[in-house]
């Protein structure tokens, strides 16, 4: 069964959004401080494209590719493993059935997916103003290009095939034949679809601060790209007979500058207001060019790769409004130092196997479940007794969970022994009366019994 990528649960999805401006943070460092000033375009362009697709996708990724990982662990590790642990919950004061609760974790996937909706809608609209505004505009057909005449009303520039040409442009015909090479270099080299699906990242990140710095990076070194493209199209000059002089290029970037040429398109490459003293800068200064800064982005992914699946484990809301139910911590594995694993005995439950046994509706289900059985008693709340009960059981190979056991209480030195059994009791029933069933484990291919662990913390503050 193919894993479920998409992050729908609230702390799922929190757990999502902060690996990614981590790995949209990082990388957005390295271009602004490393790459931005280097001449590598071609580099710094798919650098500028991917890296928001992948701190989209890369923590998805890792999240459904860790549990195979672990998986390994038993077979890799030296030592023996001694149980899994399910996800734990706290129980608060005054908890209420999580249904009934009114707090904001329940409404933010819904919130994530109308700023998704909310920004797709919006880069539609500026297509559809585009069509709109352009589409009785005459057009002559070029090679690989159409050329749409906007007779003055738009300045000259490009959106994929379409070159949007000003006919009222003050341009020599060497200096049109230079306009129309960059623009054409803009067409041929997909610029527009390339800006067209870091829209689409950005919308799908628009929590993430880092995603609005890109596009304008990326519009930038499109620019570079073209204007290397135009300044290879002029006539070499009689002091360089191999090298074009970029100065007639690059006042003829500033006069256009100067000139308003009416408004521009958001989604278009424009010729005459796209940092142009950037662009005139890039084209008359030399500077040597550090090709090994290229290969920095590797150390920092793999670092990233690190980081993210620590995140996996640590990463966690900090919500602790009265009555949510807060997950504790993914599945974890405990591996002991040194010794050699203990065979398994005829009849005894695993405690790992390939594939472990899944409660109905998954993690946040089980969670769920347990939180509409577990109820802080008042007596507890008045003595201000507080604890973890480690509940115990077993998911037999038919499903149903058996010889559910309190394997460790709250009751500690100083602790009413009655309360403390008291807790014991409701964390032990909750398990015990879980409504959803178990989809057991398997061992080569077979269903078995697997012994799990679910702590259940009762807290004040």
């Amino acid at each position: 069964m193919l894993p479920n990528l998409l992050p729908t649960a609230p702390t799922d999805l929190l757990s999502w959004g902060l690996q990614s401006t981590l790995v949209l943070g990082a990388g957005w460092l390295l271009y602004r401080y490393v790459l931005r000033q280097e001449r590598f375009f071609s580099y710094n362009q798919q650098f500028l494209t991917l890296l928001p697709w992948l701190a989209l996708l890369g923590p998805l990724l890792v999240r459904a590719a860790l549990p195979a990982l672990l998986r390994q662990l038993p077979v890799a590790a030296t030592g023996a493993l001694v149980q899994a642990q399910l996800p734990g919950l706290t129980v608060w004061p005054g908890a209420v059935l999580p249904g009934a609760a009114i707090d904001f974790a329940p409404h933010l996937p819904a919130l994530y997916a109308l700023g998704v909706a909310l920004l797709l809608l919006r880069l539609l609209g500026q297509l559809g103003h585009l069509w709109l505004s352009t589409r009785q505009l005459p057009r002559t057909p070029g090679p690989g290009y159409v050329l749409v005449h906007t007779g003055g009303r738009r300045p000259v520039s490009s959106f994929g095939r379409w070159i949007f040409w000003d006919d009222t442009a003050p341009l020599t015909p060497a200096e049109a034949r230079t306009v129309l090479a960059h623009e054409v270099a803009h067409v041929r080299q997909h610029h527009t679809r390339q800006r067209l699906l870091l829209e689409v990242a950005r919308a799908l990140l628009w929590f993430n601060p880092f995603a609005y710095l890109f596009p304008r990076a990326l519009a930038q070194t499109h620019e570079f790209l073209a204007d290397a493209t135009a300044l290879h199209a002029l006539q070499p000059t009689e002091a360089s007979a191999t090298t074009p002089d970029p100065a007639p290029y690059a006042a003829l970037l500033a006069r256009l500058a100067l000139r308003q040429l009416g408004p521009n398109l958001s989604l278009t490459h424009s010729f005459t207001q796209s940092l142009t003293l950037t662009r005139i800068r890039m084209l008359t200064t030399a500077a040597p060019v550090h090709r090994w800064k290229r290969w920095l982005p590797l150390p920092l992914s793999a670092g990233l790769l690190l980081s993210l699946v620590a995140c996996q484990e640590t990463i966690e809301p900090n919500l602790k409004e009265p009555g949510f139910q807060k997950a504790e911590s993914l599945k974890v594995l405990t591996i002991s130092d040194g010794s050699k694993p203990a065979p398994h005995q005829p009849g005894a439950p695993y405690t790992y196997v390939e594939q472990m046994p899944e409660y109905e509706g998954g993690q946040e289900k089980l969670l769920d479940d347990i939180g509409k059985l577990v109820k802080y008693p008042p007596a507890a709340i008045a003595a201000k007794v507080e604890g973890r009960a480690f509940v115990k059981f077993i998911v037999g190979a038919d499903g149903t969970i058996q010889a559910a056991t309190v394997q460790k209480g709250v009751a500690k030195p100083g602790t009413p022994a009655a309360l403390a059994q008291e807790l014991d009791e409701i964390a032990l029933n909750a398990v015990r009366n879980l409504p959803g069933k178990w989809t057991p484990g398997r061992k080569d291919g077979k269903a078995v019994a697997v012994s799990y662990t679910v702590p259940i913390t009762f807290a004040l503050k």
